[in-house]
C-alpha cells in the first residue's frame, strides 16, 4: 500500500459492517490526528455535532440514520465539511445522485482498499488550502489569531503574528486590492469577496482570495477570515455570470459525473463507453462539446469525437500527436501540453495563441475557448488519455468546476481501465469454461458437460413434452487404425472425422465426445425419423471422408429418442446398443 504523512485533522468514520469497519478504521488511524467512529447515521450525526470532525467519511445504507439523510444535516449544519462516501456504485446510483446534489466531495468505490480512500482524503487536504488559511482579525487589522499551516506557509511560527498587525502582512502601497480589503474592515461588515497579495518572509509575494465574516458580541468584536490561493487558470467569474446559473451548471456537471459513473457498468466495450461520452457532452450545456484521445506509450491516438452537424472536429484533431516529436511543440496543441506535463492546459481566448494551423482551424469552427485535461489513472504517472473541452462562447473556470472536471476525467480513466479488466476476467471466464467443458483433442462437447445437457434436455421434455433423439456412434476398427498407423493418424481421424460431422449439425445440436472413438450427438426438438434422417447422411459423409483423413474410415451409429419415463442411463443404454446392434450387422450402417 502506498505510505502518506500524518495529516492533522480530525475524521468521523460511520460504517455498520464491522469487517470494513475494523480494517478501515485500523489503517487511517495512524495517518489523521483523530478518528472518531460511529456505527449508523443517528449515531454520525451526534458525534459530528459533539466533535466538529475536519472530514466525514460514510456510507449510504446504515440502520437508525442512514447516511444520505446524515449527509443533509451535516451539510445544513456545516456546508463546507468534505465528506467521503464509499459506495457500490451498482446499488447507490439514485442515492449517489443526491449525495452529489447536497454536495459531497468525492465518492470511493467499497472495493477499493483503504489506502486509496486515504488518498482522496490527502489529496483533499493537500490542494484544498482553505482549511488551513484561517485568520481572526480586529476591525482596527490587529492579527487576534492565525492558522498554524497558515503561519507556516508565510514563513513564520503562529506566535511570531500574534497581535501584530495585518499590514505587516498585507502591505497597503502599492497593491490597491490590499488598500480596498484594508478599508473595508474598518466599516465593520462582511466582505463576501476579496483578493490579496500576502509578503511572505522571505520576500515573495502570495496572492489569495478570500472573504471575512464579522462578528460582534460582549466579547469584543472580529472578523473570521477565510483564505486560498488563486491558481493561474482559474478565473473568478462572479461579476460575469449570475451565480444561480453557474449552480446549475455545476449541478450539472455533478450529475453528468453520476450518470457516466453507471455507464462504466453497462458498456460492453471501451469504444462504446468514449464514444457515448463524448456524445453526451452537449446534455450539460449546449456550448460544451469534446473529444478525447487515448495514450499509447508516448503516443495519442485512438480519437472519439462527437457527430454535430456543421462542426469538422474531425479536421480539428490530428490521427496521431507523438509526444517525442519536437514540432509537435511549436503546434500550441492544448492535449499535446496536458498529455506531456500530466496536467490541464487552458486556452481561455485562442486569440492568444500564435498563428499556427491549430489558431486557423479553432476560428473556422468558431471555437473562443479550449482545455485539455488529463484522465488520470490512479498510482500511475501517466494519463490514460486526454479529454479536450471547447467552447464556442468564451468560458470562464473557477477551481470548483474545473475539480469537477478533473474528477469527470479522471472517472473516465478509471470506466477504461475497469471495462478493460472485465473484458479480460469475462475473456478468461470463457477460456476457462471451455477448457472445462471441452474435449482437449477433438474441441467437441466433454462428458461431464454432455450429461449436464442431456439432464436439462430430459428435464425439459419432462416437463413440456416437447421431443429429442440421441445418436451414438463408434468409429469401426479404431484400434487397427491406431496399431496400424500409430496414435498420431488415430488423433487425426478422430479431430477431422468430427470436424465432419459438426459441418453438418444444426446450431442447436450438441456434439459430444462420450470416450476413445464413441461419441453421441443430442438432438433437441427432434423426433425418431428425422434423426435416423440425420445419422444416415452423417454415415455417408464419414464414408466419403475428407482428403485430409489419411486413412479409409467408417462408422456405426445407433439412434434412440425420448420417451416418457425414462431416465439419462436408460436412454443412453438404448442408443449404445442399437449402435452395437449396427456393428453386428456389419458395421458402417444405422439401427434404431
Amino acid at each position: 500500500m502506498q505510505q502518506f504523512q500524518k495529516l492533522p485533522i480530525r475524521v468521523m468514520y460511520v460504517e455498520d459492517d464491522e469487517t470494513i469497519l475494523k480494517e478501515t478504521a485500523d489503517y487511517l488511524q495512524e495517518y489523521v490526528e483523530e478518528l472518531y467512529i460511529a456505527t449508523n447515521g443517528k449515531e454520525g450525526l451526534e458525534l459530528f455535532l459533539d466533535r466538529g470532525p475536519d472530514a466525514v467519511i460514510t456510507d449510504f445504507e446504515m440502520p437508525v440514520m442512514d447516511g444520505l439523510e446524515m449527509i443533509k444535516e451535516i451539510k445544513e449544519h456545516r456546508p463546507e465539511t468534505p465528506i467521503f462516501v464509499t459506495t457500490t456504485f451498482e446499488n447507490d446510483t439514485l442515492h449517489l445522485t443526491r449525495a452529489i446534489e447536497y454536495g459531497i466531495t468525492q465518492y470511493i468505490s467499497k472495493r477499493s482498499r483503504p489506502d486509496r480512500l486515504l488518498e482522496s482524503i490527502h489529496d483533499y487536504f493537500k490542494n484544498n488550502e482553505e482549511f488551513h488559511f484561517n485568520l481572526s482579525l480586529s476591525p482596527e487589522g490587529q492579527i487576534l489569531s492565525i492558522g498554524e499551516k497558515f503561519a507556516y506557509f508565510l514563513g513564520y511560527e503562529r506566535e511570531d503574528l500574534l497581535f501584530e498587525s495585518i499590514e505587516r502582512l498585507i502591505e497597503p502601497l502599492p497593491h490597491i486590492h490590499n488598500r480596498h480589503f484594508l478599508k473595508r474592515l474598518k466599516e465593520e461588515r462582511d466582505i463576501d469577496y476579496a483578493h490579496c497579495i500576502f509578503r511572505r518572509r522571505d520576500g515573495g509575494d502570495l496572492l489569495l482570495s478570500g472573504s471575512a465574516k464579522f462578528s460582534a458580541s460582549e466579547t469584543g468584536r472580529h472578523f473570521v477570515t477565510r483564505w486560498h490561493p488563486i491558481d493561474t487558470i482559474v478565473r473568478s467569474n462572479e461579476e460575469i455570470r449570475e451565480r444561480l446559473v453557474k449552480e446549475g451548471y455545476l449541478k450539472s456537471l455533478m450529475k453528468f459525473h453520476a450518470e457516466i459513473s453507471q455507464d462504466i457498468i453497462t458498456a460492453f466495450t471501451v469504444e462504446e463507453f468514449l464514444q457515448d461520452f463524448v456524445e453526451k457532452l452537449p446534455m450539460i450545456g449546449a456550448e460544451t462539446m469534446g473529444f478525447l484521445m487515448l495514450m499509447k506509450e508516448s503516443v495519442l491516438q485512438d480519437k472519439f469525437h462527437p457527430s454535430r452537424p456543421g462542426l469538422s472536429l474531425g479536421s480539428l484533431i490530428p490521427d496521431r500527436i507523438d509526444l517525442a516529436d519536437p514540432e509537435n511543440e511549436k503546434r500550441y496543441l492544448p492535449c499535446f501540453l496536458a498529455a506531456k506535463h500530466n496536467q490541464m492546459v487552458f486556452v481561455d481566448d485562442i486569440a492568444h495563441l500564435p498563428d499556427t494551423g491549430l489558431k486557423k482551424i479553432l476560428a473556422r469552427n468558431q471555437i473562443v475557448t479550449a482545455i485539455s485535461i488529463p484522465m488520470k489513472i490512479p498510482l500511475k504517472n501517466r494519463p490514460a488519455g486526454i479529454l479536450t473541452l471547447l467552447f464556442q462562447e468564451n468560458h470562464t473556470f473557477d477551481k470548483e468546476e474545473l475539480d469537477l472536471w478533473q474528477n469527470i476525467a479522471n472517472t473516465v480513466a478509471f470506466g477504461i481501465e475497469s471495462i478493460k479488466a472485465k473484458l479480460e476476467r469475462d475473456a478468461l471466464i470463457l477460456k476457462l469454461d471451455m477448457m472445462a467443458h471441452t474435449d482437449k483433442l477433438t474441441g467437441t462437447i466433454n462428458r461431464h458437460r454432455g450429461i449436464e445437457l442431456l439432464e436439462h434436455e430430459i428435464k425439459r421434455a419432462q416437463r413440456y413434452g416437447h421431443p429429442f433423439s440421441l445418436i451414438y456412434f463408434d468409429i469401426d476398427h479404431f484400434k487397427k487404425i491406431n496399431d496400424t498407423y500409430g496414435h498420431a493418424t488415430g488423433d487425426t481421424v478422430l479431430v477431422k472425422a468430427t470436424e465432419t460431422i459438426r459441418n453438418n449439425l444444426r446450431a442447436t445440436d450438441s456434439l459430444i465426445r462420450w470416450g476413445g472413438e464413441e461419441f453421441l450427438i443430442l438432438l433437441p426438438e427432434t423426433a425418431l425419423n428425422d434423426a435416423v434422417h440425420l445419422a444416415q447422411k452423417l454415415r455417408e459423409h464419414i464414408e466419403k471422408r475428407s482428403t485430409d483423413i489419411p486413412v479409409p474410415i467408417t462408422a456405426s451409429f445407433g439412434v434412440a429418442s425420448w420417451e416418457e419415463e425414462q431416465t439419462l442411463d436408460t436412454m443412453i443404454h438404448r442408443a449404445d446398443t442399437k449402435m452395437y446392434e449396427a456393428k453386428k450387422l456389419g458395421r458402417n450402417r444405422i439401427a434404431y
